[in-house]
């Protein structure tokens, strides 16, 4: 039987994997709201990210969010007054990652690292979301050139993230779409975001590493735009976007993680049954030819023994048995991500 990493260099090759892969087959370090990676304060005391933000943790939402009324920035043009980058090479890449990935089996497993905010998502952090939509409008040179900025920066900071975690996949974080529609026109993201996005993702490839995008609503419209600058991989795959039509479309190019209904498991009234039966279809819809990793978030965990214990027992109708097939359910934690604030 083939190693954990094994299957999962499968998957993101667009091959069918020997057996279902699950999120915890990876060695995986998530650097967003860190003690040193500090793009979202995490970290109790800590309310100000490094560019400045004032942040507050919201319990409904379970995440820390920009502080209402206390934007960073409230005028795009004068955007290299107020923002101020991080100097990446005083922090301790050394020592942070060596503690991260102690335990990490290389040998075994795939290592993934996660790094939030990318050019949109930086945006409307520090300005209000009405404000950002409305300065791509009014002011699209200068969106452009911050876009650009935070390019840069991004670049810079997974080239030392890359150099001492030694990731196989970076996925970044950059959120275009809501639950039913881009935030903006799909030409005004082609414009202002693309060419800068674009020069992201081929700095991580040109280290050798797998680029995967995180964007968590609609994203349809751009997809072939996304694959047109090298993006193979992509998560969580909201079903706004129509789950079937993407197999049907990116089966055997593009590696989607994620694909489960997780509004549906965070309805109030929501039965078992539905849960198990959204499992069952979109594994039905997504195993079939690989190119699928099952990846359920949630900022709750009312029915994670029930997901997990559902999705363990869809597996077994796909591929060959898994390497750790029989184990307790609750050991296997068969991918489920559940937010929890510190």
């Amino acid at each position: 039987m083939i190693t954990l990493k094994e299957n999962m260099q499968l998957v993101y090759s667009h091959k069918e994997p020997e057996y279902m892969p699950f999120m915890t087959d990876f060695n995986s370090a998530f650097l967003v709201g860190t003690d040193f990676v500090n793009e979202r304060p995490e970290i109790p005391g800590v309310n100000k990210d490094w560019f400045g933000q004032s942040w507050t943790w919201e319990e409904k939402t379970a995440a820390c969010n920009p502080t209402p009324g206390c934007p960073l920035l409230t005028d795009i043009t004068r955007w290299k007054e107020v923002l101020t980058f991080p100097d990446l090479d005083k922090l301790d890449w050394e020592g942070h990652a060596a503690k991260d990935t102690a335990g990490w089996d290389r040998d075994r497993r795939f290592s993934r690292i996660t790094i939030g905010f990318g050019l949109w998502e930086r945006l409307f952090s520090i300005m209000p979301f009405e404000d950002a939509l409305c300065a791509l409008v009014e002011e699209p040179e200068a969106c452009y050139d911050f876009f650009g900025a935070i390019a840069d920066h991004k670049i810079r900071l997974h080239e030392r993230a890359i150099q001492y975690y030694k990731p196989d996949v970076l996925v970044m974080h950059d959120d275009y779409g809501n639950n039913k529609n881009l935030f903006m026109a799909p030409e005004t993201w082609r414009k202002l975001i693309k060419p800068h996005l674009k020069r992201v993702v081929e700095s991580v490839q040109s280290q050798g590493v797998i680029y995967e995008h995180h964007n968590c609503g609609y994203f349809r419209s751009i997809l072939d735009d996304m694959q047109e600058i090298g993006i193979g991989a992509t998560n969580p795959v909201h079903v706004s976007n129509d789950i079937a039509d993407l197999k049907k479309k990116y089966g055997g190019r593009l590696t989607m993680v994620g694909a489960l209904d997780i509004q549906l498991f965070g309805r109030p009234n929501v039965t078992e049954e539905e849960i198990r039966q959204n499992i069952r279809d979109t594994f039905s819809i997504m195993a079939p030819g690989g190119d699928f990793i099952p990846m359920c978030a949630v900022a709750y965990s009312a029915h994670e023994d029930l997901i997990n214990r559902e999705m363990v027992e869809c597996a077994k109708d796909y591929y060959g048995p898994r390497p750790d097939e029989g184990q307790p359910v609750d050991l296997l934690d068969a991918g489920i991500a559940v937010v929890k604030h510190k």
